[in-house]
């Protein structure tokens, strides 16, 4: 009987909860957002890659060196890591903005699943090309030098 009047009770009662589409939801002043990303302050030294607990960061490259950052709002845990992590003042840093809902249309989880082995093998397709790149210039200084030292001994053995 007594849940029978504290039902009848909260009936009256003014709501506990906020209206939300109609009222904000209260944020404190210290809340973690999105975060935020401003290109011509990185210097591209991936450490916020580096420490993402769940991976929302990756950089591609492309064969030139330029770099691009990906950040997926899906994955990241808006734990600051990242914001802690950049050694660049301003390049990375939390908003006060709430993620917006993921939309089907998006495709947000497939295609992260995709662009992240896609990103990272760009990176390992840059390395080996830059590698094989120095070795060619490696092989054709040394080539050069060998004909140097020996049209260096054939003008000795002339004189």
């Amino acid at each position: 009987m007594k849940t029978f009047f504290k039902a009848l009770g909260n009936l009256v009662k003014k709501p506990v909860t906020t209206k939300y589409p109609f009222e904000p939801t209260f944020k404190p002043d210290d809340y973690r957002g999105l975060i935020g990303f401003e290109e011509s302050l990185c210097i591209w030294c991936r450490r916020c890659e580096a420490v993402c607990p769940p991976g929302a960061i990756v950089f591609s490259q492309d064969m030139e060196g330029k770099q691009t950052y990906h950040y997926n709002r899906a994955v990241c845990i808006y734990c600051g890591e990242c914001v802690r992590a950049c050694p660049k003042e301003g390049a990375l840093f939390q908003t006060a903005e709430p993620a917006p809902c993921a939309l089907k249309e998006e495709n947000i989880n497939n295609a992260w699943n995709k662009l992240y082995p896609e990103a990272i093998e760009s990176r390992e397709l840059y390395a080996a090309e830059k590698k094989r790149k120095a070795a060619e210039k490696a092989a054709a200084d040394k080539a050069a030098a060998a004909a140097k030292k020996e049209s260096e001994d054939n003008s000795g053995a002339t004189a």
